[in-house]
């Protein structure tokens, strides 16, 4: 299965990092590998992933890693990343027109 990062993802995932670098790199580095690999975990059994309950009617699912939630869409072939959210965050409807 194919996999495509929106902008609002990729954007998120350089905020992450950026923010836990203020602290370590290193710490930075390993919370962004291991967000990608847990999508490339679900891409292989998309449907493992829950409903995102805030916007039911979309058709969203997520996962979760860490303290992070990764919200996607997926087709036969395709599992697009909408955005990847802290939990303490409120999910705006907004963050998911990727």
């Amino acid at each position: 299965m194919k996999i495509v990062w929106s902008d609002e993802a990729l954007s998120d995932l350089r905020a992450i990092h950026d923010f836990i670098a203020r602290d370590s790199e290193l710490y930075a580095s390993q919370m962004v590998e291991r967000l990608i690999f847990r999508i490339e975990q679900i891409s292989a059994m998309p449907t493992r992933g829950h409903p995102v309950h805030e916007f039911p009617k979309l058709g969203l699912r997520e996962t979760h890693q860490d303290s992070y939630r990764l919200i996607y869409a997926f087709t036969a072939k395709e599992l697009k990343v909408v955005t990847v959210i802290h939990m303490k965050q409120i999910l705006r409807r907004r963050r998911l027109r990727g």
